[in-house]
């Protein structure tokens, strides 16, 4: 038996139950999804020998195990099922009668594979537990056991990749529809394994007086692990778009906040809530979109306030205009913070004369996410220009654009 098996695969899938346990109760999608998680670890976990050997030893039965790994096997086709009825939004399919007709074929399929199994195997309590189906593949009872247990499993598997497959474009793009196409095509590779099994057993002969557990194949052992491996993945890209989304979100607070703490002091009445350190800030957890778009929100303010402030304060100059900058060397984000810088340290500068307010240079259109882009631009010179006194420069008045 592979070590995947053994170890690397359950550990994994039982990872995934703790991390999803917390959201499990939140809907019923939530709830579907957890179940198929525990219940395909559990079946998982019966395959190692020393759990083999601990089931023995617990309940006297020599090959309980293998009954175990398959009626978990059914939950775990049921429950997948029933998580992609729940998100497919399919109204009829989620209505009590369909849902009692999916319960009652699951349940159906668990009580014939537990009669197959109690009244009509050869158990042999000296055997190892998977000799009793493996080491068997040509007797009849055998093949109804398997039969059974394939046909709901192959059913499950064939409607969930269809419902998977036809569900990718009503979700949004990116990591979700990813996520859902993987988990359409791990579902494939599970039909695909159903067939492969069938074909296979057909061509298989009892073995009764052969020693070890039966005939070891390859396919058979693989497909599975491809299968569960694409849909882990594919559940776990969603909650990964969540994660890369908040590192985006703290990236974007950490890089402006230096310009934002500038502002916020100069004009306080803009401000949301009570300003935190920069540490503290990052080390926030949550959702942090909402505090973008209000540092975003908060900024756009102070600099409307500066700007009625210098219109209303400043004196008209007699210079000369400087001139344009070369097209080439035209930075409107510089011009920005340029002007920001000064106007935020006009009042501490011993009576300087507030720098003349310049036009909005908003190169970036009126979405939210367009104005994020466009002041992250500007915080970026805006961190520059607060260097520069520390290298015996001197920020200018204004950049001409």
């Amino acid at each position: 038996m592979f070590t995947l098996y053994q170890f690397t695969l359950p550990a994994l899938v039982w990872a995934m139950v703790l991390w999803r346990a917390r959201s499990a109760w939140v809907s019923r999608p939530a709830a579907c999804l957890w179940g198929f998680l525990v219940t395909a670890a559990v079946a998982l976990t019966t395959r190692p020998t020393h759990v083999e050997q601990a089931v023995r030893t617990l309940t006297g039965l020599p090959d309980l195990s293998i009954l175990l790994k398959h009626l978990t096997g059914v939950a775990a086709a049921y429950f997948l099922l029933e998580y992609v009825f729940a998100i497919h939004g399919r109204s009829s399919a989620n209505q009590p009668g369909p849902r009692r007709l999916r319960v009652l074929f699951a349940l159906t399929g668990a009580a014939a594979l537990t009669l197959i199994f109690v009244f009509w195997f050869q158990h042999d309590p000296d055997a190892p537990a998977s000799r009793v189906t493996d080491a068997h593949l040509g007797d009849t009872s055998v093949r109804a056991y398997e039969g059974v247990f394939y046909l709901y499993l192959g059913s499950a598997t064939v409607m969930s990749a269809r419902l998977f497959w036809t569900n990718r474009r009503g979700v949004p793009a990116g990591l979700l529809r990813v996520g859902v196409v993987l988990m359409a095509a791990g579902s494939a590779v599970g039909a695909v394994y159903i067939v492969y099994r069938v074909v296979f057993l057909a061509q298989q002969h009892s073995l009764p007086q052969s020693a070890g557990s039966g005939r070891f194949d390859l396919l058979s052992e693989l497909l599975p692990v491809i299968g569960i491996l694409l849909l882990l993945t594919g559940m776990t890209l969603p909650p990964l778009q969540t994660v890369v989304r908040y590192v985006k979100d703290q990236r974007a607070l950490w890089l402006m906040y230096p310009m934002w703490s500038d502002l916020v002091t100069a004009v306080p009445t803009v401000a949301f809530g009570t300003a935190v350190s920069r540490t503290r800030d990052l080390f926030t957890i949550g959702d942090r979109t909402l505090d973008v778009a209000h540092r975003a929100f908060e900024i756009r303010d102070v600099s409307l306030a500066l700007r009625d402030r210098t219109t209303a304060t400043a004196t008209a100059s007699t210079e000369a205009p400087e001139p344009a900058l070369p097209p080439g060397q035209r930075d409107p984000a510089l011009a920005e913070a340029v002007w920001l810088y000064r106007a935020c340290r006009a009042g501490d500068e011993g009576g300087h004369r507030l720098p003349a307010p310049t036009p909005p240079a908003r190169s970036g259109g009126g979405t939210p996410a367009e104005e994020i882009v466009w002041l992250l631009k500007v915080a970026a010179h805006y961190r520059g220009l607060r260097d520069e006194p520390a290298r015996g420069r001197t920020v200018p008045d204004e950049v001409p654009v």
